[in-house]
């Protein structure tokens, strides 16, 4: 008998938690790479993840949502809030690029933009299917017109990320400059390293492994809840046991262990 996540009933409500991943340069030279100055801080390597909740009503109607992370290119000059450590050349035009899409199966992933003649209303600007490996959607972080030295700047919120089944995503993105104010008429910059994202869809557990004497579970978990782990070995019996717990959420993965290797059966309840 394997040990399996069960996905148990949502609050009503999350305490949201916005963070801002900025887009820039090791350097401002011709053929510099880009770069995320603060990536290393929200990448599946530092176990963050975004999270997304369920809604019924308005543009969102039966997906997970969240806003809860903004990509913005950092700016050069004062009259942006400049000059940021890190800021990619003058002229460059910096572009974010979703190559890769992991997750629930048969799950999708999308990017919404809201709509400027009404903000209240969002349309999807693209769509990822899980198991998308090549993918060549492009979303603008810069806000300039792309004219020769102008601040590659931006900041632009009103984006929205869904998913319309419940569990963790995994976004492969890459950074582009789509200038043509670089040698010979290209890109001032050459394009990042892929980077990857974890967006977490509802509440589910996202992984159990089983070690020699133990069983590790691991789940993703929002800012403001609490998170207890529980365990069962007969899903007949319906006594369900807490054995981990509680824990603080805080935008990342965490994990509970068993002391123990018998055949069990988990679930996550959240508060």
């Amino acid at each position: 008998m394997l040990a399996g996540g069960l996905l148990l009933l949502q609050p009503a409500a999350v305490r949201a938690q916005h963070v801002h991943i900025n887009a820039g340069a090791s350097n401002a030279a011709q053929d510099a790479p880009l770069f995320f100055s603060n990536g290393a801080n929200y990448s599946t390597a530092a176990g963050y993840d975004v999270y997304l909740t369920f809604t019924n009503a308005g543009s969102f109607s039966n997906l997970y949502q969240g806003a809860g992370a903004t990509f913005t290119a950092l700016a050069s000059t004062l009259d942006n809030g400049g000059p940021a450590f890190g800021h990619a050349a003058d002229g460059s035009f910096l572009q974010l690029q979703f190559v890769s899409m992991s997750g629930p199966a048969k799950g999708e992933f999308a990017l919404w933009t809201q709509d400027p003649a009404d903000p209240a209303t969002s349309y999807p600007s693209f769509k990822m299917p899980v198991g998308t490996v090549n993918g060549t959607n492009l979303l603008a972080l810069s806000e300039s017109d792309g004219s020769p030295g102008a601040d590659p700047y931006g900041h632009i919120h009103g984006r929205t990320f869904t998913a319309t089944r419940p569990g963790l995503y995994k976004l492969g993105c890459r950074l582009l400059d789509t200038s043509s104010n670089g040698a010979g008429g290209g890109p001032i910059h050459t394009p990042s390293d892929t980077y990857y994202f974890y967006f977490q869809a509802g509440l589910t557990i996202s992984s159990c492994v089983m070690n020699s004497n133990s069983f590790e579970v691991t789940f993703a978990t929002a800012a403001g809840r609490s998170y207890y782990v529980e365990s069962t070995s007969n899903l007949q019996t319906g006594k369900w046991t807490t054995f981990a717990g509680p824990f603080t959420g805080n935008n990342h993965l965490q994990s509970a262990v068993t002391n123990a290797a018998v055949p069990l059966f988990f679930r996550l309840r959240e508060n």
